[in-house]
């Protein structure tokens, strides 16, 4: 058994295989540049903070996972290995860390087990008002065990936690710089990460420079990454095909076919553990009823949304678990069928006096105004009045944790384990359930899933909660999307499901 835990949790040192993007570069014939130098990247939206205690964004992960390391570490494929620890699951309450040796922050302290407890206690910490408390489910206690180890003790099994810890609830901050600095840590966060913050000018550039006490070693490919926030989707590709970006989020679907044929430009797709949705507001009128909601819903033909916004780019969706997330997705689960008469119909049993006015809100990008405006129009045929309100990326976790909103979008990068898709979202205090989702039967179904042990087990609970979630429709899900991201054919790099930039390994060649 002891032997079984450590091949699934990663009990030695190792370090993680660097993975290349698949067809990221042309095999042969390359030349490698020569290294140090400068990674300009594009992404949709600056960050809101960098402390990973409150970042709620996926915007903000793709600085954080560069600015900070975590405990564990997941690789492409899922599988967990050593980050800044390695861990043995002493007993199903039970978790053992010893960190690296000579570990240390940005700013020169150590970073040792009592930091790493420091962390953990500060997440945990309800005054703190962290959003990563509910991340690490039935925490009891961490207990400092030695100078490099520490002990996670757990009140009830929860099998989501090593997953849990490559994650931002495993990302390790300077306890002295957060009591130095305070309010400002979330400008001028410290680390452990690969690069350390530069300078951060809001809206207009982050640069994170190499650390070099990094316990792999300083990135040796590139000095600086450069971070420009470009929320329009053309004017970051045009920066991508001058060379003024080498890397690049978001590709709109609609550009991947021509970007293709190009010779400067490399195209990486893969599917997306995560989901792409919007939250009813189940706290207020008119989504305050379900049978609204479902009404909605059956309004709605995603397949429409597949072809006319994602150009057959990733799937349809009918549930907050992806194909990629493995073993928990259910193709059996096909959600409300579109049916815009039946809409009409349910509308009028629900008693609902038509036309229902309803604001759709969606951040400011041409791909999502349009996946608003597809929405407008079916809605509009089953009996709503819909109206949609643009507002930009920066904004939309402030909309969603307000419940400033009718129908307002709610992405989900994603989580290796089905619990991270599902448990903060659809459950009354999960810190993602912004539409007010008050399900007790989903709520039950999904405490459960957590811990149990056994996968098959956890599998059936999950089908369960799913489709209490078609019943219940807190939210209406359209799209699996397929990970788009674009960089300069000379640069080598490692996609991962999530979206996310993790570039350590990145080179020019």
């Amino acid at each position: 058994m002891a032997n079984t835990r450590r091949a699934l949790l990663g009990a030695t040192l190792a370090a993680p295989a660097l993975v290349a993007a698949r067809g990221a570069f042309a095999q042969g014939a390359a030349t490698r540049a020569a290294p140090g130098g400068t990674l300009n990247i594009g992404v949709v939206s600056d960050p809101v903070t960098l402390d990973p205690a409150f970042s709620a964004s996926f915007f903000e992960t793709q600085v954080l996972y560069n600015l900070h390391e975590t405990l564990l570490v997941a690789r492409p494929d899922g599988s967990v290995v050593p980050g800044l620890a390695s861990v043995e699951m002493a007993d199903p309450l039970r978790y053992v860390f010893t960190l690296r040796e000579n570990l240390r922050f940005h700013d020169g302290t150590p970073l040792d087990a009592a930091a790493a407890k420091a962390n953990i206690d500060r997440y945990m910490d309800p005054s703190s008002g962290s959003i990563r408390r509910a991340d690490f489910g039935p925490l009891k206690e961490v207990t400092v065990t030695g100078p490099r180890t520490f002990e996670i003790a757990l009140s009830a099994p929860y099998a989501p936690l090593p997953l849990v810890l490559t994650n931002r609830a495993g990302m390790m901050v300077s306890p002295t710089a957060v009591q130095r600095l305070g309010a400002d840590f979330a400008a001028q966060a410290v680390g452990a990460g690969p690069w350390k913050l530069a300078s951060w000018t809001k809206n207009a550039e982050l640069v994170l420079e190499k650390f070099d006490g990094y316990w792999q070693g300083a990135p040796k490919n590139f000095d600086r990454l450069v971070y420009r926030p470009l929320p329009d989707e053309t004017v970051r590709l045009a920066n991508l095909r001058s060379g003024t970006l080498q890397l690049i989020d978001g590709v709109p679907p609609q550009a991947v076919a021509a970007l293709a044929r190009e010779n400067n430009v490399h195209v990486a797709q893969m599917p997306s553990l995560g989901f792409n949705a919007f939250a009813f507001n189940c706290t207020r009128a008119p989504f305050n009823d379900a049978r609204v909601r479902r009404a909605f819903t059956a309004a709605i033909d995603p397949e429409v949304i597949q072809r006319v916004v994602y150009f057959n780019t990733g799937r349809v969706s009918h549930g907050p678990l992806s194909p990629a997330v493995g073993w928990a997705f259910d193709e059996a689960q096909k959600g409300i069928p579109f049916d815009a008469t039946r809409a009409k119909a349910m509308l009028t049993e629900a008693g609902a006096a038509s036309p229902v006015p309803v604001t759709i809100t969606v951040t400011n990008s041409p791909q999502l105004v349009r996946i608003a405006q597809v929405l407008q129009a079916q809605a509009g045929v089953a009996g709503f009045k819909v109206e949609v309100r643009q507002i930009d990326p920066t904004s939309l976790i402030t909309v969603l944790r307000q419940r400033d909103f009718d129908l307002c979008m709610a992405p989900w990068s994603g989580r290796y384990d089905p619990d991270g898709n599902t448990y903060n979202y659809f459950t009354k205090g999960g810190p993602n359930n912004f539409a007010g989702y008050d399900g007790a039967e989903a709520a039950e179904l999904l405490e459960r899933a957590r811990s149990e042990s056994s996968r098959d087990a956890r599998a059936a609970l999950y089908r369960q909660a799913q489709a209490k979630l078609v019943e219940d429709a807190p939210m209406l899900f359209l799209h699996f999307d397929a990970i788009l991201q674009a960089s300069s054919s000379r640069l080598r790099w490692t996609q991962y499901p999530d979206a996310v930039f993790r570039l350590f390994d990145a080179e020019q060649i």
